[in-house]
């Protein structure tokens, strides 16, 4: 992993551990968890979420050391397909464990991801949808495990009192380099949900670009 990325990975860290208290817009004042950290903006505010189904692969080895999901995403009639890689490596940068995740996002024959791209644009605040992108097998990319065991409100905000089975992960883009993208991936594989999420307007296009390529 690029160092660099590895760098701000060990200062997230460092501020959970200095800073539990801290919260972001996804959680309100009045359920504000002890150790939330880094949460996606409210839909209040913010651009929607995009939320998609996601459910363990048929075609995964049980000794494979990553997780595999078959994830669709239908609106408008059309149905985008992909799949989600996810290893997750446990880390104790300065005492303070936490954990990396490599990833990938693998095209899959057969996706319309029309209806899709469209509603990314809208949650990454993205400027419009590429056209006639070169089309990859997979996209790769690094992230990190920001929290989990969490619940969700009917309000969309996160927390974990009570405990629920949500997780959320910050994604870095492209994998091994200086982020050009960022965002968030919330998962709850257990309602086989996951959940696309704005980290910041800036890296909409970038993103838009590279998810028209696989997803």
């Amino acid at each position: 992993m690029h160092i660099t990325r590895l760098f701000l990975m060990a200062m997230t860290c460092l501020a959970l551990g200095t800073n539990g208290c801290r919260k972001s817009s996804m959680v309100s004042d009045s359920d504000k968890p002890s150790h939330i950290k880094v949460e996606p903006r409210s839909q209040g505010d913010e651009p929607p979420t995009v939320v998609f189904e996601m459910r363990p692969s048929n075609n995964l080895d049980m000794s494979a050391p990553f997780q595999l999901y078959d994830c669709t995403y239908q609106a408008r009639g059309k149905t985008a397909k992909f799949r989600l890689e996810l290893k997750q490596k446990l880390l104790g940068l300065g005492g303070i464990p936490s954990a990396s995740v490599e990833g990938k996002f693998i095209a899959v024959t057969g996706s319309d991801n029309s209806a899709l791209l469209e509603d990314l644009k809208k949650a990454l605040d993205a400027k419009q949808i590429p056209t006639n992108p070169a089309r990859v097998t997979e996209l790769p990319f690094d992230a990190i495990l920001l929290d989990e065991k969490l619940s969700r409100s009917p309000a969309r905000t996160f927390s974990d009192n009570p405990p629920g089975d949500w997780m959320m992960v910050k994604v870095f883009l492209p994998k091994g380099s200086d982020d050009e993208g960022e965002l968030f991936l919330n998962l709850n594989p257990l309602l086989s949900k996951g959940e696309f999420s704005i980290k910041d307007s800036d890296y909409g296009d970038y993103l838009l670009k590279q998810f028209a390529k696989v997803l």
